[in-house]
């Protein structure tokens, strides 16, 4: 009996399909949420995330002026919160990954957010060692919260999105942390403007982040793996013969991107750390630290910039400076994100960078606290916190869907929030024991993110972008 060439393609091919779609239901076997339910409590987990973790650096500032703490003191708690941050977000990446729980896990450490500030509130109140002791410890645990939410929220959008939409999904609820950063700092100045001593605002932020970590409990999913129905999570069919690759292009796969990691199929079982560290991830990796390192070392003094040199003092001045700046993301992040859908990553990534640095020179060559200085935060601002949807955008496309969050934190906790802790650090020991030198720290560290374009070409082809590639 003469079997033909045909039939047994199609049954090799019925046979991969079948196989491939066992896989994606695994993957994707959890509460069919709808995506705009998905994006909606992502992004107000995002804006309670994101305004706690950026208003950290007021804090720092209000135990400079009411406390008279050293900069020492102030250069340990940030060091302390974002090395904390890093460290624990493979913890949450590889737990993720492995077990599921995204819903549950983001809660968890929206919660762990709001009981730092609790911390913070006993620092301001204390005095002496006792007030350095619970800054480090508030610290400490705001640093572990903040790890849950870029690692969980991403990979939820991720794997609930397709690529054609991805960034641009990535790009609103990035908005929203935006308008998180630009909110507090004001909303601070709003709340002790009725009454409440500055310190108990910090009471009044915790307690929003317990209540919006009970909204993020209920909204999200808690099955074991997490998100999808076959619209995210399951694997979706090739043509056969056809290779598959992490990166999709409208909803089909594709080939395989240039860098990504052996054996990155959509749907595959949960990668090991080691086999997810391909060139692409580890360059991307390094970028995002250096990136981080800059432009966090400039934003966590920018507001002690401002009281000490710019004489914007602890007033609504300095919280509508601080607001301007990050303001700048909110109308940024959606738009970084439409351009990772539409031109090449690696491109758009690049000009943020150099897009930054300009804005934060322009920054340096005005004076004061008035308008040219706002208007040149805002553009610093724009593009400084406009990586969220460009990083995991090309996460999604360098490491299998069922390691995102594992993906996400090698690359936001290792790489961005490394680069956080280290930032105030080499800012602090660029100004030495002057704060009249956080001018020239600031120029040196705007150098620093802009020499990060040189290391793009290290980055693989994406899905998307291939045919317009811009690096070979």
């Amino acid at each position: 009996m003469t079997v033909e060439p045909t039939s047994l393609v199609q049954t090799a091919s019925a046979s991969t399909n079948a196989a491939a779609l066992e896989v994606g239901d695994q993957v994707g076997r959890e509460v069919r949420h709808g995506p705009a339910r998905l994006l909606a409590v992502t992004s107000l987990a995002h804006f309670l995330n994101d305004g706690v973790v950026f208003f950290i650096p007021v804090i720092g500032d209000l135990l400079a002026q009411d406390r008279h703490v050293s900069t020492v003191l102030i250069t340990a708690m940030l060091t302390t919160f974002y090395v904390t941050s890093a460290g624990f977000g493979i913890v949450v990446g590889l737990v993720a990954d492995a077990v599921g729980k995204r819903g549950p896990m983001l809660a968890v450490g929206i919660a762990t957010l709001g009981a730092s500030l609790f911390g913070f509130y006993a620092s301001l109140s204390s005095a002496g060692v006792s007030s350095d002791v619970l800054a480090l410890l508030a610290a400490a645990v705001a640093g572990i919260g903040s790890s849950f939410y870029h690692p969980l929220g991403g990979s939820v959008l991720q794997l609930g999105f397709p690529a054609s939409s991805r960034g641009r999904a990535l790009g609103i609820n990035g908005a929203f942390g935006s308008l998180g950063r630009a909110l507090y700092p004001a909303l601070f100045f709003v709340i002790a403007a009725f009454g409440i001593s500055r310190p108990a605002t910090t009471i009044v932020f915790g307690s929003l982040s317990i209540l919006a970590a009970v909204l993020v409990a209920v909204g999200l999913p808690g099955d074991a793996t997490d998100l999808g129905g076959r619209r995210s999570g399951a694997a979706e069919v090739a043509a056969p013969g056809a290779a598959t690759s992490v990166g999709e292009s409208d909803g089909h796969l594709s080939a395989p991107a240039a860098g990504a990691s052996p054996g990155a199929e959509a749907g595959s079982p949960a990668a090991s750390l080691r086999s997810i560290l391909s060139r692409s991830v580890v360059a991307l990796t390094s970028i995002a630290f250096f990136r981080s390192l800059a432009f966090i070392g400039i934003v966590s003094w920018i507001p002690i910039y401002l009281t000490t040199q710019r004489h914007a003092g602890v007033s609504t001045g300095l919280g509508v400076a601080v607001t301007a700046m990050y303001a700048g993301g909110i109308a940024g992040q959606p738009l970084f994100g439409l351009l990772a859908d539409r031109f090449d990553k690696r491109l758009v990534l690049a000009v943020d960078s150099l897009g930054s640095a300009g804005g934060i020179f322009w920054f340096l060559s005005t004076s004061g606290h008035g308008a040219e200085a706002l208007v040149a935060l805002v553009v610093f601002g724009l593009f400084t916190f406009s990586g969220f949807p460009l990083l995991l955008s090309l996460v999604a496309d360098y490491v299998p869907k069922s390691s995102s969050t594992t993906g996400n934190a090698l690359v936001w906790g290792i790489g961005s929030t490394g680069g956080q802790a280290l930032g105030p650090l080499v800012a602090s020991l660029i100004m030495g024991s002057s704060e009249a030198h956080l001018g020239l720290a600031f120029a040196i560290l705007g150098g620093v993110a802009a020499a990060t374009v040189v290391a793009t070409p290290l980055l693989g082809r994406t899905a998307r972008s291939s045919s317009m590639a811009m690096f070979g």
